[in-house]
């Protein structure tokens, strides 16, 4: 059996990350994650499922699955029909 040699988190994003594409890849990535936990944190917040997220927007609970596992095919309007219905209004900023 091989022995199994323990390597620090620290040390598989530095080799992992070594190029700008990468680095750019797992950036997007962080914030498509960040994006994700927000709308969660939205439904669980206000105590609502899945499904009744999905019956407040009028459409079906294998929708509210689809947007949440692949948010990057989101719509701006889809994210804003999300946030109502959790009982948030979404606005967007720029930062300069």
């Amino acid at each position: 059996m091989a022995k199994v040699i323990p390597i620090k988190h620290e040390t598989v994003i530095k080799r992992l990350l070594d190029t700008p594409e990468a680095l750019a890849a797992y950036d997007e990535m962080s914030e498509e994650i960040a994006l994700l936990e927000q709308l969660t944190q939205w439904r669980e917040s206000a105590g609502l499922t899945r499904a009744e997220v999905a019956k407040r927007m009028g459409i079906t609970p294998p929708a509210i699955s689809r947007l949440e596992r692949h948010i990057t095919k989101a719509t701006w309007q889809t994210l804003k029909r999300y946030a109502a219905a959790c009982g948030i209004d979404l606005t967007l900023a720029a930062r300069g």
